[in-house]
């Protein structure tokens, strides 16, 4: 890949470039301002760029958000510590960040391993392309389910979709959103604070109840037992995106057969389509985010190629239509 570093520390720069090369990657130019930054992307165009978060001549989510309406790039956000730091962190992320990562620094070998592993995620990431045949089951399970899945920009996709919703919705709610698990606790919490409904992290043999958002609690993936009770695998261990929303849409097809309603909302890749294929071959409803209001449109573009999405709709009616959708699926 080619690799942009965006830091007003050259100590770090340096650093980066060394961890670059170690993994085989080109660092194409860095920069120690946003301002020039922006000179340099209309020149290259790099596959991923690595972003200090407290870069100080332009905020970090504007930067992101002008990147990303002009030219949409994988975008990392690094900062010298996740502590008390979830909620720029995922304003960043809503404009358009894939991820982040805590600042690699020499005395500390598990921020360097943390960094590669990242880097070497999206590497594979834009080569994935994984697909799988869904089996179903019975079980005793009557409540609807509602599975949303999310990635770059899902933060504030989120919030816009959740924020609609009643506030005790009779059903299931299941969010996948790409999240390493040392943001995916705060992440819970800052959409909990905007929303009306109670959001909480997914424990291994929790019974899911009505009226809760679950989350997942690490990059491993989040799936539903044929019991209908919530675990954490970590297979498949080379697929990229983590935790995968395929992976928990396919695991609810088998396990949950009864009304679901699937949501895939922006985000890079295409992790998600095929299982909401499995929804839609299910007779489920099935809904894409239109391209007009994605910060980056792979995932559902990748759905919308499948004929996997009965309804294509802006942000702005998703929350309404799952409303309806719920409401419909009570009368029954």
């Amino acid at each position: 890949m080619n690799v942009a570093i965006i830091h007003s520390n050259s100590d770090v720069t340096h650093l980066l470039r060394y961890l670059l090369a170690d993994l085989g990657h080109i660092v194409c130019w860095d920069s120690n301002t946003c301002q020039h930054a922006l000179i340099k992307l209309n020149n290259i165009i790099p596959d991923l760029i690595l972003l200090e978060l407290d870069i100080l001549d332009i905020p970090a989510t504007e930067f992101i958000s002008s990147i990303m309406s002009s030219t949409p790039t994988t975008i990392i956000v690094i900062c010298k510590t996740a502590h008390n730091r979830a909620g720029k962190i995922f304003e960043a992320m809503s404009a358009g960040a894939l991820d982040a990562c805590t600042e690699p620094t020499t005395n500390n070998p598990l921020s360097i391993q943390d960094v590669k592993r990242k880097i070497q995620n999206i590497n594979s990431l834009h080569k994935a392309n994984i697909t799988a045949t869904p089996t179903i089951n019975t079980s005793d399970r009557n409540l609807p389910l509602l599975a949303i899945g999310a990635s770059t920009g899902g933060p504030a996709a989120l919030i816009k979709v959740l924020s609609k919703l009643t506030p005790k919705p009779h059903a299931v709610i299941v969010v996948i959103q790409h999240m390493d698990k040392q943001f995916s606790a705060g992440m819970a919490k800052w959409i909990g604070e905007q929303i009306q409904i109670k959001v909480e992290i997914a424990a291994i043999n929790q019974k899911p109840q009505p009226g809760v958002v679950y989350m997942a609690a690490s990059d491993d993936h989040l799936i539903l037992q044929p019991s209908g009770l919530f675990d954490y695998t970590a297979e498949p261990v080379k697929y990229p995106y983590r935790p995968s929303v395929d992976i928990f849409f396919e695991s609810a097809v088998t396990n949950w057969p009864n009304k679901m309603i699937g949501v895939l909302l922006t985000g890079m890749g295409r992790d998600g389509a095929n299982g909401l294929l499995s929804f839609y071959n299910r007779g489920m409803l099935t809904i894409a985010q239109n391209e007009e209001s994605c910060a980056v449109f792979g995932m559902p573009k990748a759905a919308i190629a499948l004929n996997a999405a009965q309804k294509i709709l802006h942000i702005d009616d998703i929350g309404d239509a799952i409303n309806q959708a719920l409401l419909t699926i009570g009368k029954k």
